[in-house]
């Protein structure tokens, strides 16, 4: 599904807005912003040059940002260095390296405010959580998020199987091949779901494992699987999508470890443990 096919969906529907605008890339966003000034922005980051000119030229009053999995969660989380006359408008309009410190920022949606605050005490920013927590918020929206998604039917009559799923990062990575074939006869099915940064699928017959083609969020896909009475082993490296499954999967986390995650997914379990 590209994108087009995406935004038509939404307009069907989802009736929440009022209007629903396609741009084909991020300058015709920051033009539109620039033409149609806009009282609540709601992003995924805020260290970014645009916003701080447009700030600056009155083009909004607030900025949200959203949970992003454990990125907002993050102290080594940055944007991109500026130089020259750019980095010198940055710090004029003030546009932080650091993502939730910009001085625009108004605030944040987030599932866990307390451990935010605790990481960040001397924030000055208006943090607010959302109504659920995140898997019963995500189990509400999955009739929804089907009709915005392809290829995800054949996963719906899956039950009381013993799957595993590679959760492939930016490549595919040998060691986590061999992990999920190794548990192969305690498997009835075994997957593999790229990352959208993977674009060449050419020669992965090699691994023997089913493609995830379909474009729904993994967590959804998760959550429909657990619903169906399939027990779910993941194999990830330091993946987000998994960090609120810990109690729910058998999780195989074989990437390096990675302190900024572990903090966030050790606070998730002693949530759960409570």
């Amino acid at each position: 599904m590209d994108a087009g096919t995406f935004y038509e969906r939404v307009k069907k529907y989802d009736n929440t807005w009022s209007e629903v605008l396609f741009f084909p890339g991020r300058f015709q966003v920051y033009r539109y912003i620039f033409c149609h000034h806009a009282c609540n922005l709601f992003v995924e980051l805020d260290a970014t040059f645009f916003f701080g000119v447009l700030h600056s030229l009155g083009c909004f009053k607030n900025m949200f940002m959203f949970e992003e999995g454990f990125g907002n969660y993050r102290t080594d989380r940055y944007g991109k260095p500026s130089h020259g006359l750019k980095k010198l408008i940055d710090r004029l309009t003030g546009v932080s390296l650091l993502a939730g410190e910009s001085k625009f920022l108004t605030g944040e949606y987030l599932y866990l405010p307390d451990l935010y605050k605790s990481i960040f005490p001397n924030l000055n920013k208006d943090i607010r959580t959302f109504n659920k927590p995140f898997v019963a918020h995500l189990q509400d929206e999955i009739p929804f998020f089907l009709k915005l998604s392809d290829g995800y039917e054949d996963f719906l009559s899956l039950k009381d199987k013993r799957i595993g799923i590679y959760l492939t990062s930016h490549h595919i990575d040998s060691k986590f091949i061999d992990a999920i074939k190794k548990d192969s006869p305690s498997l009835d099915l075994m997957y593999i779901k790229l990352h959208p940064h993977i674009k060449n699928i050419d020669g992965l017959e090699q691994y023997q494992l089913k493609i995830i083609r379909s474009n729904i969020m993994i967590e959804f896909l998760l959550l429909i699987l657990l619903n169906n009475g399939n027990k779910l082993t993941i194999y990830h490296d330091n993946s987000t999508s998994v960090i609120w499954f810990q109690d729910l999967i058998v999780n195989k986390n074989l990437g390096q470890r990675y302190e900024e995650y572990e903090r966030v997914a050790s606070y998730i379990r002693a949530l759960k443990n409570k």
